[in-house]
């Protein structure tokens, strides 16, 4: 008798040993499973995007038909900037210019142009643009004459025509071309410019010198 009590209890003790490993193993797999999911999940996310499969110029369309530009999905933790997302692509102006197989940047597309505009890159002196003027910007346009020109031609008569002009009012920014420095520092500052105001522009560029002045987005040439 006594010596079947004393199995009768080593088997209890043995059993609940048993259930708690088994209890055990079983929450230590439930968990192993729940952060596997959550890593793999983590590191599957991701996004589409847009990317042009030719170079595109400032001023040139995009959204009339996908021919230069795709869809690719990308990780999203490997994006690094605001990019173009989403299944229906952009529709707009290359405001600036975007290499092919590079992402769009959402910054680089702007509004179609109307048709009775016409691009044009123009040189400027990096002192006599606005600072901190950026793409879709207005400008307006002023223009005064060379003083050293003027001087040489009109001597100390020269004084009253030294005043400057307003030639263009509400021209809006394409494209700041800081990477691109012509003679003697002039950086290309690309405007949409009127069709007929186009003479005029160019005629002010190589006469005289021209001066941005930032003015708010109260009115627009874009669509």
């Amino acid at each position: 008798m006594k010596w079947g009590k004393k199995i009768t209890a080593s088997r209890v003790k043995s059993s609940r040993w048993n259930d708690l490993r088994l209890w055990l193993g079983v929450s230590l797999l439930l968990g192993s499973m729940f952060i596997g999911a959550r890593v793999m999940a983590s590191g599957e996310e991701t996004v589409t995007v847009w990317r042009a499969t030719q170079d595109l110029a400032v001023g040139s369309s995009v959204g009339s038909s996908y021919s230069t530009i795709e869809s690719v999905v990308v990780p999203a933790r490997g994006l690094n900037g605001s990019y173009v997302v989403g299944l229906e692509g952009p529709s707009g102006v290359m405001l600036r210019a975007v290499g092919s197989g590079e992402l769009i940047p959402s910054s680089a597309v702007g509004r179609e142009l109307e048709p009775q505009h016409r691009i044009m890159t123009i040189p400027m002196d990096p002192l006599h643009i606005a600072v901190g003027l950026n793409s879709g910007d207005q400008v307006d346009v002023w223009s005064s004459p060379d003083e050293s020109r003027v001087s040489a031609s009109f001597g100390s008569d020269s004084s009253e025509l030294l005043g400057a002009s307003l030639i263009l009012s509400n021209v809006t920014v394409l494209n700041i071309a800081s990477d691109v420095v012509g003679t003697g520092g002039d950086i290309g500052v690309v405007l949409a410019v009127p069709t007929d105001s186009v003479a005029i522009l160019v005629k002010a560029v190589r006469s005289g010198v021209i001066d941005l002045v930032q003015v708010p987005l109260d009115s627009t040439i874009l669509k």
